[in-house]
Protein backbone atom coordinates (compact mmCIF):
# COMPACT_ATOMS: atom_id res chain seq x y z
CA UNK A 1 0.00 0.00 0.00
CA UNK A 2 1.14 3.52 -0.75
CA UNK A 3 -0.52 6.49 0.91
CA UNK A 4 -0.10 10.01 -0.41
CA UNK A 5 -0.46 12.75 2.19
CA UNK A 6 -2.26 15.72 0.69
CA UNK A 7 -2.46 18.86 2.84
CA UNK A 8 -3.91 21.09 0.11
CA UNK A 9 -7.00 19.13 -0.98
CA UNK A 10 -9.00 20.75 1.82
CA UNK A 11 -8.11 24.28 0.74
CA UNK A 12 -7.83 24.49 -3.05
CA UNK A 13 -11.11 22.98 -4.22
CA UNK A 14 -10.98 24.22 -7.79
CA UNK A 15 -7.40 23.01 -8.22
CA UNK A 16 -8.31 19.56 -6.91
CA UNK A 17 -10.90 19.25 -9.64
CA UNK A 18 -8.80 20.95 -12.33
CA UNK A 19 -5.50 19.13 -11.85
CA UNK A 20 -5.20 17.56 -8.37
CA UNK A 21 -6.91 14.28 -9.26
CA UNK A 22 -4.89 14.03 -12.48
CA UNK A 23 -1.73 14.53 -10.44
CA UNK A 24 -2.71 11.65 -8.15
CA UNK A 25 -3.35 9.52 -11.22
CA UNK A 26 0.15 10.29 -12.49
CA UNK A 27 1.59 9.41 -9.08
CA UNK A 28 -0.11 5.98 -9.04
CA UNK A 29 0.61 5.19 -12.68
CA UNK A 30 2.06 1.70 -12.97
CA UNK A 31 1.59 0.82 -9.30
CA UNK A 32 0.24 -2.63 -8.56
CA UNK A 33 -0.54 -2.01 -4.87
CA UNK A 34 -3.43 -0.39 -3.02
CA UNK A 35 -3.30 3.40 -3.24
CA UNK A 36 -4.63 5.88 -0.72
CA UNK A 37 -4.80 9.64 -0.35
CA UNK A 38 -4.82 11.12 3.15
CA UNK A 39 -6.36 14.57 3.31
CA UNK A 40 -4.54 16.23 6.17
CA UNK A 41 -5.38 19.37 8.10
CA UNK A 42 -1.84 19.76 9.45
CA UNK A 43 -0.70 19.74 13.05
CA UNK A 44 1.46 22.00 15.15
CA UNK A 45 1.66 24.71 12.52
CA UNK A 46 0.19 27.92 13.88
CA UNK A 47 -1.04 29.04 10.44
CA UNK A 48 -3.07 25.81 10.15
CA UNK A 49 -4.42 26.11 13.68
CA UNK A 50 -5.49 29.70 13.00
CA UNK A 51 -7.00 28.77 9.63
CA UNK A 52 -9.09 25.94 11.16
CA UNK A 53 -10.64 28.45 13.56
CA UNK A 54 -12.04 30.36 10.57
CA UNK A 55 -13.88 27.37 9.10
CA UNK A 56 -16.95 27.61 11.29
CA UNK A 57 -18.99 24.88 12.92
CA UNK A 58 -18.87 22.52 9.90
CA UNK A 59 -16.07 21.87 7.44
CA UNK A 60 -18.21 21.37 4.34
CA UNK A 61 -15.57 22.01 1.68
CA UNK A 62 -15.25 18.27 1.13
CA UNK A 63 -18.64 18.34 -0.60
CA UNK A 64 -16.81 19.86 -3.55
CA UNK A 65 -14.03 17.28 -3.86
CA UNK A 66 -15.47 13.98 -2.61
CA UNK A 67 -17.39 13.32 -5.84
CA UNK A 68 -14.17 13.79 -7.84
CA UNK A 69 -12.27 11.48 -5.47
CA UNK A 70 -15.08 8.90 -5.75
CA UNK A 71 -14.59 8.88 -9.53
CA UNK A 72 -10.80 8.73 -9.28
CA UNK A 73 -8.56 5.67 -9.62
CA UNK A 74 -7.32 6.04 -6.02
CA UNK A 75 -8.44 3.00 -4.01
CA UNK A 76 -8.79 4.59 -0.58
CA UNK A 77 -9.40 7.98 1.03
CA UNK A 78 -8.14 8.68 4.56
CA UNK A 79 -9.79 11.42 6.61
CA UNK A 80 -9.51 13.02 10.01
CA UNK A 81 -12.84 12.51 11.70
CA UNK A 82 -12.56 12.53 15.49
CA UNK A 83 -12.56 16.08 16.84
CA UNK A 84 -12.81 17.55 13.36
CA UNK A 85 -15.85 19.38 12.12
CA UNK A 86 -16.31 17.35 8.96
CA UNK A 87 -20.01 16.43 8.76
CA UNK A 88 -19.94 12.63 8.86
CA UNK A 89 -22.76 12.37 6.32
CA UNK A 90 -20.36 13.66 3.64
CA UNK A 91 -18.64 10.26 3.72
CA UNK A 92 -21.52 8.96 1.57
CA UNK A 93 -20.04 11.02 -1.30
CA UNK A 94 -17.07 8.61 -1.39
CA UNK A 95 -19.28 5.76 -2.61
CA UNK A 96 -17.23 2.84 -3.89
CA UNK A 97 -14.01 3.86 -2.13
CA UNK A 98 -12.46 2.34 0.93
CA UNK A 99 -12.65 5.04 3.60
CA UNK A 100 -10.08 5.24 6.38
CA UNK A 101 -11.78 7.10 9.20
CA UNK A 102 -9.57 8.80 11.77
CA UNK A 103 -10.90 7.83 15.20
CA UNK A 104 -7.79 8.83 17.17
CA UNK A 105 -6.79 12.50 17.54
CA UNK A 106 -3.03 12.91 17.19
CA UNK A 107 -3.15 16.62 18.04
CA UNK A 108 -3.58 15.90 21.76
CA UNK A 109 -1.99 13.62 24.33
CA UNK A 110 -5.40 12.85 25.82
CA UNK A 111 -6.14 9.19 25.18
CA UNK A 112 -9.57 8.49 23.75
CA UNK A 113 -11.82 6.02 25.49
CA UNK A 114 -12.92 2.91 23.63
CA UNK A 115 -16.48 4.29 23.83
CA UNK A 116 -15.44 7.51 22.04
CA UNK A 117 -13.74 5.51 19.31
CA UNK A 118 -16.76 3.21 18.95
CA UNK A 119 -19.11 6.19 18.66
CA UNK A 120 -17.13 7.68 15.76
CA UNK A 121 -17.05 4.29 14.06
CA UNK A 122 -20.80 3.79 14.49
CA UNK A 123 -21.59 7.26 13.11
CA UNK A 124 -19.34 6.72 10.08
CA UNK A 125 -20.78 3.27 9.35
CA UNK A 126 -24.14 4.90 8.68
CA UNK A 127 -22.55 6.33 5.50
CA UNK A 128 -19.77 3.88 4.61
CA UNK A 129 -20.46 0.17 4.05
CA UNK A 130 -18.53 -1.99 6.55
CA UNK A 131 -16.64 -3.72 3.71
CA UNK A 132 -15.20 -0.32 2.73
CA UNK A 133 -14.52 0.94 6.27
CA UNK A 134 -11.20 1.10 8.13
CA UNK A 135 -10.66 2.72 11.54
CA UNK A 136 -7.33 4.53 11.86
CA UNK A 137 -5.64 7.52 13.44
CA UNK A 138 -6.34 11.04 12.19
CA UNK A 139 -2.75 11.39 11.01
CA UNK A 140 0.74 10.12 11.81
CA UNK A 141 1.87 9.60 15.38
CA UNK A 142 5.64 9.97 14.91
CA UNK A 143 6.03 13.19 16.95
CA UNK A 144 3.96 11.80 19.80
CA UNK A 145 5.37 10.36 23.03
CA UNK A 146 5.70 6.60 22.51
CA UNK A 147 3.70 5.66 25.62
CA UNK A 148 0.84 7.98 24.67
CA UNK A 149 0.87 6.63 21.11
CA UNK A 150 0.69 3.04 22.37
CA UNK A 151 -2.23 3.86 24.66
CA UNK A 152 -4.03 5.58 21.77
CA UNK A 153 -3.50 2.53 19.56
CA UNK A 154 -4.86 0.32 22.34
CA UNK A 155 -7.94 2.58 22.48
CA UNK A 156 -8.32 2.24 18.71
CA UNK A 157 -8.30 -1.57 18.97
CA UNK A 158 -10.60 -1.66 22.00
CA UNK A 159 -12.99 0.86 20.44
CA UNK A 160 -13.09 -1.09 17.18
CA UNK A 161 -13.90 -4.28 19.08
CA UNK A 162 -16.61 -2.48 21.04
CA UNK A 163 -18.15 -1.12 17.83
CA UNK A 164 -18.09 -4.60 16.27
CA UNK A 165 -19.81 -6.05 19.34
CA UNK A 166 -22.52 -3.37 19.24
CA UNK A 167 -23.05 -3.88 15.52
CA UNK A 168 -23.33 -7.67 15.94
CA UNK A 169 -25.99 -7.01 18.55
CA UNK A 170 -27.92 -5.05 15.91
CA UNK A 171 -27.58 -7.85 13.37
CA UNK A 172 -24.81 -6.19 11.29
CA UNK A 173 -21.34 -7.60 10.65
Amino acid sequence: MIQFDEPAFNVYMDEVKRWGIDTLHRAIQGLKCTTCVHICYGYGIQANIDWKRTLGAEWRQYEEIFPALAKSRIDQVSLECINSRIPVELLRLLKGKDVLVGVIDVATNRVETPQEVAEVIQRALKYVPARHFYACTNCGMAPMDREVALKKLQALVAGTELAKKKLRGKGRK
